[in-house]
């Protein structure tokens, strides 16, 4: 089987494009400036390079995740003039699906979510959907030990989006108000115009974290910070509590949603209110090194074992197989 991936995103090249090779698939992602589709390209240079892809790789069916950034209407109409199945991934689901995942859904042929309450919408356009969760690559998202430049007790690796600025403003400022050994990576975290930033601790912000770098961060922090854009949905979160817990490192402390409570349970740490979040990193960080190793294994194993892209990458052949 042969898998071309339209986008080069952290997420399919560490993740889901390697759970494909495990499973003994070819793959195939566009990517580096010479193939890549977006990036200010005219529309006939994006159809130009696909059909260069396509025709070199020959797949069986092409993945698009999220919003690549490409034009959508060229890349989706030149597959379907190719009578290539293209299969979806609408990640941003349920916050954005009126203004990114419907942009695909029309021209698609099957559409994976990771929000259960979307797929009756998709269904009632006549679209074969389900939920497909984000996961982790043991080969990618493990313990590395300590790394000095990175050592510290809680880190946020997140952008600061307007969705979370709720969340952001009771349950992050507080732990950075407080004068905790913090580490935050991400995007807008000092704009001054945005309703909550780090303009007056920036020595708490450290950038933009290459994803490369991720696995070293969260295995160098005693807790591991997360933050989500939807506490609405049954099933949808970020990627965050996959990679952070399949990396074995700092415990993961989140805000309150019912899909990590359905899907980790008590692999994981959440509180819905200040108090909370301030007595819980104090337990954390008064645990022995060896009980907080201990209790991050167990998650780690139970995410390697049921949430691997291993077996995303089984669940969407099964799909692709029914079409």
């Amino acid at each position: 089987m042969r898998v071309l991936f339209t986008n080069e995103a952290p997420l399919i090249k560490y993740g889901l494009a390697e759970g494909f090779g495990q499973i003994g698939c070819r793959t195939r992602v566009i990517q580096g400036e010479k193939e890549r589709l977006w990036g200010g390209l005219s529309v006939r240079e994006q159809k130009k390079r696909l059909l260069a892809a396509v025709g070199e790789f020959k797949p069986d069916f092409i993945f698009t995740e999220g919003y690549p950034g490409f034009d959508v209407p060229t890349v989706c109409h030149t597959i379907r003039s190719l009578n290539i199945p293209h299969l979806y991934w609408a990640i941003e689901d349920p916050v954005s699906t009126d203004y990114t995942s419907m942009c695909f859904a029309p021209s698609v042929d099957y559409i994976f979510t990771t929000a259960a309450e979307c797929v009756p919408g998709y269904e009632a356009m006549g679209k074969g959907s389900e939920v497909l969760l984000f996961g982790c690559n043991p080969n990618f998202h493990y313990y590395t030990g300590p790394r000095e430049d990175h050592v510290c007790d809680l880190v946020l690796v997140a952008s600061n989006y307007a969705f979370r600025y709720q969340e952001v403003n009771w349950f992050i400022m507080p732990l950075v108000e407080k004068g905790c050994s913090i580490k935050i990576w991400g995007h807008f975290w000092m704009d001054p115009g945005a309703e909550v930033n780090l303009v007056s601790y920036p020595w708490v912000y450290y950038g933009l974290l290459p994803y490369e770098d991720l696995p070293a961060a969260y295995s160098s922090a005693r807790i591991v910070l997360g933050v989500n854009c939807d506490d609405t949905s049954s099933t949808q979160t970020s990627m965050r509590p996959y990679e952070a817990l399949g990396c074995g490192g700092g415990l993961y402390l989140a805000h309150y949603t019912q899909a990590q409570e359905n899907i980790f349970g008590d692999l994981i740490w959440q509180v819905r209110n200040t108090e909370q979040a301030l007595a819980a990193v104090n337990t954390i960080l008064a645990m022995s090194d060896n009980e907080r190793r201990e209790r991050a294994r167990v998650a780690q194993k139970e995410v390697y074992e049921k949430h691997n892209y291993r077996l995303r990458a089984q669940q969407i052949l099964q799909a692709f197989r029914r079409l």
